[in-house]
């Protein structure tokens, strides 16, 4: 009886412990992504503008390579969200 009872307990905090690591990676993960678009903005602003067709027409993909790849960032935290919903309906089960 205190087996079972102890193999519960210590299910329930694994079930806690990796509810509290997926909030934490999704804080990271918004943090960092914060971060990387400050940082990028700030050496977009410090670069002066191109002179040349070629060096400018690089610099505007870049620009617009990076803003795609940031579209990809709601994603990221929505399946993060996601995954915390599904171990607290887990729980319940």
């Amino acid at each position: 009886m205190f087996d079972d009872l102890k193999a519960k307990y210590e299910l329930a905090r694994a079930y806690q412990a990796n509810q509290a690591q997926t909030i934490i990676g999704a804080g990271i993960i918004g943090i960092a992504i914060l971060i990387i678009i400050l940082v990028y903005s700030q050496v977009q602003e410090a670069l002066p503008t191109p002179t040349s067709a070629k060096l400018s027409g690089a610099s505007t993909n870049v620009t617009s390579t990076f803003a795609a790849s940031m579209e990809l960032a709601p994603v990221i935290l929505i399946v993060l969200v996601a995954s915390v919903i599904l171990l607290v309906v887990n729980r319940f089960r």
